[in-house]
């Protein structure tokens, strides 16, 4: 074997496979991605016809950065198979029967004035009754949906699961159609329903909200989609494949568990720019939009809602890559074209480039949030100067000398009375102490269910149960901002004012007033939820800093794209030794 071929073995495995999990909020373009993805030869942009608001997207070496990237992408690029969670859950759809279907899409819908009588017609009159999928393809749906083996499954039959497949995306699509032309938010209704159901039973059924929780049905979706890639990969020998889209968390640590090459990426588009682009092309009303994130953000108020309903904004803070899409011109997706062009190559030949600047300072926040003791959330935070160079690192927890919660007990709290871990109040007060036998009691009694876990408890949660409020005030740690910025005032430091803040999750009320008043000219953040701290704090006055939502890799995904699997100089030398052996 050649050197070449040495290094044709060590990038083989990632050559061979590689599978992207996509997520986001409802209109951000993760559908757009997956499109791209598919192309058979996307064309992408030179970084000067990459630009967001008249400004070149990639800036200083990162468009140098960039052009590598591009070029290594356009010599090496493999079509994705797209596997769509609508189609999978179409394939659930179809097996029920015509009434059942009828009565699942009028008890999920959320448009009143539609009437069961008008459902009824279409899906008597549509796609659903007129199509030959379940007849012609029963056995792959009981392998798909049921889970049922088939021990048979030759180079033949694979190719009719193809077409088996390709029927249901058809389907889909003409469903969708139907279920818009009764209300443009009834497709979305019916789909976000079955995915719950199917979580919570195993299967879409009737009055699903009524019937007890199956844990086992938790991932029942995520291995349905599996049975799907490993039939992909057994029928291609090179398998890049794309879902589209991945909106529960456990979903996607499910995938993540079984496959080093999988890769989370979070699509995010402007709040202004996704929201006219509802409003533009799928004609959402605001309301209709509001109900949309209600249940995508997981606040839904619903039964096991952590296990069984969608949470994408935990499935973005989890991501391992993060990608801006600009939505301000509908047929314009240079942006992203450029970003699935870098991160494609990285993929395939990991350290080839090096990171951003705003992906180094992120992915050193996301390693200072580890520090946190907090047991609700751990977020971290960098402070850089105008130039990227770190003044101070932070994370959510007790001032120092205080114990953090993840080290404190209730078992402790109820019978230790530790003057030096557990608060005056916290031990001489009665109602709280009430409140914590009640919750605690009977687990510290039977302790041996925690399976040696510690008992740890949040005090603003008890505190605010008691007082039937949500306040902020009674938190024992300081927000991750809050902490960076003490950190300058306590070891001293220079000016931070014209900085950077780049911060995990995204700063509250509080925390922006702290960055606004210190002069902190751009807040970076993952969460795409922020609450009010934009509207309210960060887009009035004379000075007010900028908010960007973070993109790049970060966390597992920034070191899997980022540390080389030799040294460059290494594979280049291979090269020169062995010229006379490189073939195309």
């Amino acid at each position: 074997m050649t050197n070449n071929g040495t290094i044709s073995t060590l990038f083989l495995e990632r050559s061979k496979f590689i599978l992207i999990g996509l997520t986001g909020r409802t209109g951000s373009g993760c559908t757009t991605a997956a499109n791209i993805l598919e192309s058979q030869s996307p064309v992408f942009p030179t970084h000067q016809d990459a630009f967001y608001n008249d400004e070149e997207f990639y800036q200083g070496l990162s468009q140098k950065r960039y052009n590598v990237a591009k070029r290594y992408a356009v010599a090496n690029w493999k079509p994705f198979y797209s596997i769509k969670v609508s189609d999978l859950i179409s394939a659930y759809l179809l097996t029920l029967n015509t009434s059942e279907l009828v009565s699942f899409i009028f008890d999920n819908k959320q448009n009143n004035s539609i009437s069961k009588n008008k459902i009824r017609t279409l899906v008597k009159d549509g796609v659903f009754t007129t199509n030959k999928i379940v007849p012609k393809f029963s056995d792959f749906q009981k392998h798909i949906i049921h889970h049922d083996p088939m021990l048979d499954f030759t180079e033949q039959r694979l190719k009719k699961f193809i077409i088996y497949l390709k029927l249901v995306r058809k389907f889909t699509r003409d469903f969708k159609l139907e279920l818009i032309s009764l209300s443009n938010d009834l497709y979305i209704s019916t789909y976000q329903a079955a995915g719950i159901s199917i979580r919570k039973l195993g299967k879409v059924e009737m009055d699903f909200q009524k019937k007890n929780f199956n844990p086992d049905s938790v991932f029942h979706l995520p291995e349905s989609i599996n049975k799907v890639v490993k039939l992909i990969r057994k029928n291609e020998s090179k398998a890049f494949i794309v879902i589209d889209a991945v909106r529960n968390p456990y979903e996607a640590r499910f995938f993540r568990d079984r496959y080093s090459a999988f890769y989370l990426i979070s699509v995010n588009a402007p709040d202004e720019d996704r929201n006219k682009y509802l409003n533009t092309v799928h004609k959402f009303t605001v309301d209709q939009q509001n109900e949309i994130d209600k249940k995508e953000s997981g606040e839904e108020n619903v039964p096991n809602k952590e296990f069984i309903g969608q949470n994408v904004k935990r499935c973005i803070e989890i991501s391992d890559i993060h990608i801006f899409n600009p939505r301000n011109e509908l047929h314009n997706h240079n942006v992203l074209k450029a970003q699935l062009a870098w991160y494609f190559s990285l993929m395939l030949h990991p350290g080839l480039i090096s990171p951003t600047p705003m992906e180094r300072v992120m992915q050193i926040a996301y390693t200072a949030k580890l520090n946190s003791g907090c047991i609700s959330r751990q977020v971290g935070a960098t402070i850089t100067d105008a130039n990227y160079s770190i003044k101070a690192i932070g994370w959510n927890d007790v001032p120092e000398g205080q114990y953090p919660c993840s080290l404190r007990s209730a078992n402790g709290l109820l019978h230790e009375f530790d003057s030096v871990i557990y608060s005056e109040y916290e031990r001489s007060n009665s109602e709280l102490r009430d409140a914590a036998e009640k919750k605690y009691g009977t687990l510290i009694f039977q302790s041996d269910n925690l399976g040696g876990r510690n008992l740890a408890y949040c005090f603003k949660d008890l505190k605010n149960n008691i007082d039937l409020e949500k306040n902020q005030v009674h938190t024992r740690s300081l927000h991750a901002e809050e902490n960076a910025f003490l950190q300058i005032t306590k070891y001293g430091g220079q000016s931070i004012s014209g900085g950077k803040l780049y911060t995990t999750a995204s700063p509250c009320e509080l925390c922006a007033k702290k960055a606004y008043q210190l002069g902190i000219s751009e807040i970076v953040y993952i969460d795409p939820y922020p609450g009010i701290a934009r509207e309210h704090i960060l887009t009035i006055g004379s000075n007010p800093p900028t908010l960007i939502q973070f993109r790049g890799a970060v966390g597992k995904g920034y070191y899997q794209l980022y540390e080389p699997t030799l040294p460059y100089k290494d594979e280049i030398e291979y090269f020169l030794n062995n010229s006379k052996h490189i073939t195309k």
